[in-house]
């Protein structure tokens, strides 16, 4: 970049050269060396700026991230805790849920689901909580539902407020308020209402196959005890795709995120370029355990905390967070870390022997034949290779009965219901199956209709195999146990350890509501525990303390500048 001074310099410089001994009157000379000069000050100083505020542009964009699967399970978990059962008006305070919020305007929240980074929220005409232990399918066909769909985007959230005095004005970004309708006859004061505030990237709502259809999609969410990981891995040793772009697909795993992959891969010590269709039973298995660790561990604790202090306790000790995740340095054997672009998010590696690569295997050195000694060609000899066996025909005598595979018949015709039944998807027709998928799911999970009949049976396999999870385990057995740690001492946490929204922020509170927890200091958790003389004393704060935690309040203040997508 050239300074101003360089700038002045040079303008100074080249119009002495070029004007002092020319035709040109003196005053002509000044006022053109003066107006280059302000010219050269202006542009030097404007590219400045602009180099400037473009790299902060791409900085918010690059490190911005995703609402990882954890938090949405988490605002799914307190969901269930306090507002199921509830009857809510609906209003879309900036108007881009309008529709939505006048479908679910005066129904019952019936149930919460959490699929992934989706959320799905359930709505009835009327009070059917006391079944929410029942099978899926059993709210199946119901006229007065309605599933509202949530994607969180980058930074959306949906704030919960016990008290309409406590609730914070909407914002721009405020696409759905909840407000908890309560019977005149309530002892229910109406300051003391519970609302909702949600801020997201995708909203949408429709019928059933609206989540049928969206679920059939993900693949399998390692926070989920219906999850089937024999399944994901049968179809990740198929792929040529790498480990590194399948953990991202949540049509596979469905869930992680940027963060979640660099540590993932690295705690099961396998290096992301592995394609999945040389991954072994074992190295998935270690993945797939690895996802469901860190993830639950994240869903607990409201942050993405990957040191393990049973591994690690050293970096435990001194406040590491994650191993290699926008790191230069692998926090574990201070090996290099490399990064570099993968389909269009960053991926890392350590390069100091705790994710090695995976080289595959040499062919088979070619065995030295009589041909080569006589001189041959190594054209001749592909030729030859290449040559077809002779048929041996064999006699019908010699043939041995193997068991029938029933065709399709159509002079003695079977309903499509028996053939499924009896035999399976290889019995029936691809128009069949296309048929069936359509009326299950939903277009969304079709096979496209260049797939070969092989697809089409195994995307009908899968959806069987599916349904036939979800019949036999109650939908309560779904849930995971409330988080152990709050939304409130998660926010202060992060603050603590200087983490900044941008990497990840808590989903489930408001900027007010996260800006009041950090304020709050012991937090309500850890005073307990120092009452009860768990940690020890109270030390006194001094200015230092006192500044410390002002300094940290104007840091989240200045990281939460948006709620959620306009």
């Amino acid at each position: 970049m050239v300074s101003a001074q360089a700038a002045a310099g040079f303008s100074d410089s080249f119009f002495r050269h070029h004007f002092l001994n020319s035709p040109f009157p003196q005053t002509t000379y000044h006022h053109l060396h003066a107006m280059a000069l302000y010219t050269l000050l202006f542009l030097t100083i404007a590219s400045f700026n602009l180099l400037k505020s473009s790299s902060a542009l791409v900085s918010t964009s690059t490190t911005i991230k995703m609402v990882e699967g954890h938090s949405v399970h988490r605002i799914a978990s307190r969901f269930r805790s306090s507002l199921i059962g509830k009857k809510f008006s609906a209003t879309s305070p900036n108007g881009r849920f309008v529709e939505g919020a006048h479908a679910i305007d005066g129904k019952v929240l019936s149930r919460m689901e959490a699929v992934g980074k989706n959320l799905f929220a359930f709505f009835l005409s009327h009070d059917d909580s006391s079944s929410s232990g029942s099978k899926e399918h059993e709210i199946d066909g119901d006229d007065g539902l309605v599933v509202m769909h949530v994607h969180f985007g980058m930074s959306g959230m949906w704030a919960v407020f016990n008290t309409t005095t406590e609730e914070p004005d909407v914002k721009p970004t405020t696409r759905l308020r909840l407000e908890e309708i309560v019977s005149p006859s309530s002892a229910i004061a109406a300051e003391h209402k519970i609302c909702t505030h949600l801020s997201a990237m995708t909203v949408a709502h429709g019928d059933y196959s609206l989540y049928t259809s969206k679920k059939a999609a993900l693949g399998e969410d390692p926070l989920r005890p219906d999850a089937n990981p024999d399944q994901l891995f049968g179809r990740v040793i198929k792929s040529k795709k790498s480990i590194g772009q399948l953990i991202m697909d949540q049509s596979f795993f469905a869930g992680p995120g940027n963060i979640y992959r660099a540590e993932i891969l690295f705690l099961a010590g396998v290096y992301p370029t592995t394609t999945g269709n040389n991954l072994d039973r074992q190295t998935f298995d270690k993945i797939w355990d690895v996802s469901v660790q860190l993830l639950r561990r994240g869903y607990d604790t409201g942050s993405i905390l990957t040191v393990d202090a049973t591994l690690d306790p050293s970096l435990a000790a001194r406040g590491e967070r994650r191993y290699i995740y926008n790191q230069s340095r692998c926090a574990r054997c201070s090996g290099k870390v490399s990064s570099w672009n993968m389909s269009g998010r960053t991926c890392y590696a350590c390069e100091g022997g705790c994710q090695p690569k995976q080289f595959l295997l040499p062919s088979t050195p070619p065995v030295k034949s009589k041909a080569v000694a006589k001189g041959k060609s190594n054209e001749v000899i592909a030729a030859v290779a290449k040559k077809p066996e002779s048929k041996v025909v064999k006699s019908k005598r010699s043939e041995q009965p193997t068991q029938h595979v029933p065709f399709i018949s159509h002079c003695a015709p079977v309903t499509i219901d028996q053939r499924l039944k009896e035999h399976g998807p290889e019995r029936l027709t691809i128009k069949e199956i296309r048929s069936i998928i359509e009326h299950k799911v939903g277009i969304i999970a079709l096979p496209s209709k260049s797939s070969n009949k092989a697809t089409h049976v195994q995307a009908l396999r899968n959806l069987l195999q599916k349904e036939s999870v979800l019949s036999t385990k109650p939908s309560a057995s779904y849930h995971l146990p409330p988080p152990t740690i709050s939304a409130e001492d998660a926010a202060r946490e992060k603050a603590i350890s200087g983490e900044n929204r941008a990497v990840e922020h808590i989903a489930e509170l408001s900027r007010e509501q996260a800006m009041k927890a950090i304020s709050v200091t012991p937090s309500p958790a850890e005073a307990k525990k120092r009452k009860k003389g768990r940690i020890g004393r109270v030390e006194e704060d001094d200015e230092a303390g006192v500044e410390k935690r002002k300094s940290t309040r104007r840091k989240l203040l200045h990281d939460n500048t948006d709620d959620g997508s306009k």
